[in-house]
């Protein structure tokens, strides 16, 4: 697992890349506006708990997992692309990066931990109001009520993340 290690010093690097060479352009405001609107769909989805939905539970989860799955994907891809200033051209950030010296590894685990902030945050809030809900209206929960979130806004972006790679 020596492949998985976070370096310090190529994480600072790409953490100057991105802070000099992609902040304040439009697209990455787009990026993160369509984000935040496809993950609050699917956040007003996912705080269902499975007791209000019966048999049809599963092809319900796996709609707000599949906005919420764009959503962080669209998030991610401000850290996959960068749009030059002034030629408007689209490159991808492997190719950018290729100069430095970072590895395409490290680019990955920078990518994964700028996902798994707001992952976490998300997916708590999402199984904080489903157990509220389920015990305001049932009394009971089910244990579907917290492995599902967290299975399908933790574990699936990051593996989505991984896959890039």
């Amino acid at each position: 697992m020596k492949a998985f290690k976070e370096d310090k010093k190529q994480q600072e690097r790409l953490k100057k890349f991105y802070k000099e060479e992609t902040t304040y352009f439009p697209n990455h405001v787009l990026l993160n506006f369509c984000a935040v609107f496809l993950t609050v769909i699917s956040f007003l989805i996912n705080i269902i708990p499975c007791l209000e939905y019966g048999d049809g539970y599963i092809k319900i989860a796996l709609y707000g997992c599949l906005l919420y799955s764009i959503g962080i994907s669209t998030y991610a891809s401000k850290y996959a692309a960068f749009t030059e200033p002034l030629t408007k051209k689209l490159r991808n950030i492997v190719e950018l990066t290729k100069y430095l010296p970072v590895n395409r590894m490290q680019l990955t685990i920078y990518r994964i931990k700028k996902i798994l902030k707001p992952c976490l945050i998300t997916t708590a809030l999402v199984i904080a109001l489903r157990l509220l809900i389920s015990f305001g209206v049932h009394g009971t929960a089910t244990v579907w009520d917290v492995l599902i979130p967290f299975g399908l806004m933790i574990v699936w972006p990051v593996l989505i993340e991984l896959m890039r790679y």
